[in-house]
């Protein structure tokens, strides 16, 4: 209790707020010339979505449909063109991390540390195995296995088919950590997992013996909150790089064969982020969105204006970032220029989780259990 009251603690002096002599006065709405009109395509609730907790419950969209849950363990399944729902299971899970749809199974993790997959096409229960904790992080999968990561820091593998254990990893956690977890993610015969401590694995996906180990960040300061170097966000693995951003650390490119650095740039982050033609989007702890070349680490530009507005991740839809906010507001940024091009509010009460892109649809989550697929069009 006394490490989640830490955690929670933390989170204020990142977030800010009336209290908080340190907290950050965020900008207003800014004024923007607008350049897209931005459709909703269809908007329908699921459960609760996550109350006043502190998680994020990411959907998962595959060809088949749009898949989304709540804190209490309602799981639905939605079609892209209109949103209808094709199935719903009211499973009683605390489900904790975000959903894996894809191999015929939608997949997630849960508070008391349960790993369940069940059917895509109709939402029944195909297994469930106790793991060792919270599980935090949305899972990543191939043809063969599942793949978690626990809040106490251990990689499972299980077999996709029934759940046996294949192999497990784990790398020691810090005394305080962020309350999040970045994903797995998995390319080709290795799976890509970051961890609390700023370190970054490549592991064998067959047996999950470690090909390399690299931390991105070195904990500073004295007191824990200044140790901390958590990496919360998803890595990006492309164009023989493997991409990770750290809280109170930076922003890195490792080689993804044997995890040599290739270089690193001073900056806190702990949102999803985007890639688009060679160029990494990140949205940083104060509310800067950034445009960063992968190949040098040099900035493209730095969107400023939306300061201090506490943005979830990033996501690229055609030719655009888009973030939102607390308040609840999507923000569309031009991916070469960082302009600010359109805006909707989706929900006062703001997201459970980033924007999630599929072919040209951004899908969308808010705290309260609205669940939205938006689209732009140039203005004419």
């Amino acid at each position: 209790m006394k490490k989640l009251l830490v955690l929670v603690c933390s989170l204020l002096v990142i977030a800010g707020c009336s209290s908080n002599p340190h907290a950050i006065e965020p900008n207003p709405l800014p004024d923007f010339d607008s350049e897209y009109k931005v459709k909703r395509l269809w908007s329908r609730n699921v459960g609760k979505g996550i109350g006043k907790a502190y998680l994020h419950l990411s959907p998962a969209a595959t060809h088949r449909a749009v898949y989304a849950a709540d804190l209490e363990g309602r799981v639905m399944a939605f079609g892209h063109e209109r949103g209808r729902r094709q199935w719903r299971n009211d499973t009683d899970d605390r489900i904790s991390g975000g959903l894996y749809a894809g191999y015929g199974m939608v997949v997630y993790g849960t508070r008391e540390g349960d790993a369940v997959a069940l059917s895509e096409e109709d939402g029944s229960e195909l297994w469930r195995v106790r793991l060792s904790s919270e599980i935090l992080a949305a899972p990543a999968a191939n043809a063969d296995v599942v793949i978690f990561k626990t809040l106490d820091g251990q990689v499972i593998a299980l077999d996709i088919e029934d759940g046996s254990e294949q192999w497990r990893f784990d790398d020691p956690v810090p005394i305080l950590v962020l309350r999040g977890a970045a994903r797995p993610t998995i390319v080709g015969n290795r799976v890509y997992v970051a961890f609390a401590s700023g370190k970054v694995a490549s592991l064998d996906i067959a047996n999950g013996v470690p090909v390399w180990e690299r931390r991105v960040a070195e904990p500073t300061g004295r007191s824990e909150l200044e140790r901390l170097v958590d990496i919360t966000n998803n890595l990006i693995v492309e164009g023989g790089g493997v991409f990770a951003a750290s809280f109170q650390g930076q922003v890195a490119v490792l080689d993804e064969d044997n995890g040599r650095p290739y270089w690193g740039k001073e900056l806190s982050s702990y949102g999803m982020m985007a890639s688009r033609l060679g160029t990494l989007f990140v949205s940083d702890a104060t509310g800067h969105v950034w445009a960063i070349d992968q190949r040098t680490g040099n900035s493209l530009w730095k969107q400023d204006l939306l300061y201090g507005r506490q943005l979830t991740g990033a996501a690229v839809q055609r030719n655009q970032v888009v973030v939102g906010d607390k308040e609840g507001y999507l923000h569309w940024l031009d991916a070469t220029t960082g302009h600010i091009t359109a805006r909707r509010r989706h929900h006062r009460k703001g997201f459970a989780a980033a924007p999630v892109a599929y072919e040209n649809v951004v899908y969308v989550f808010g705290r309260r259990g609205r669940l939205a697929a938006y689209t732009i069009e140039p203005r004419d």
